[in-house]
């Protein structure tokens, strides 16, 4: 098989794949979140920045005023908590984003929602 011919087989079959993988993850991902819309995603969007000003928040209390002091272990231990609470929740956020960029997730027509 020649070069040029074995490009095109392995471009055929990724595109299959990609096929395959979007069909296996429409099927399971939207019925789990049956009714997307930009209202349902809303509590999402506020959590994820909730947390974030909580993670930042935490950040400067602990710089003010500290003079040669560093954080305590516990100190850094709740930083880390709110750090990887905001991270996973951000995480599940742009999950959402990329399934609906991929079609994973139905999407409201424009006659069912505004």
């Amino acid at each position: 098989m020649t070069q040029d011919t074995s490009g095109r087989s392995k471009s055929r079959f990724m595109m299959s794949m990609e096929h395959v993988l979007r069909e296996i993850n429409h099927e399971i991902i939207s019925p789990a979140i049956p009714d997307m819309s930009v209202e349902n995603a809303v509590p999402l969007i506020i959590n994820v920045a909730r947390l974030r000003a909580d993670y930042l928040k935490y950040a400067f209390e602990l710089s003010a005023d500290r003079n040669d002091q560093h954080p305590t272990k516990e100190e850094l231990a709740k930083l880390k908590h709110l750090r990887e609470t905001y991270q996973e929740m951000l995480a599940a956020a742009r999950e959402l984003e990329h399934c609906i960029d991929r079609g994973y997730i139905d999407l409201p027509t424009s006659a069912e929602k505004p």
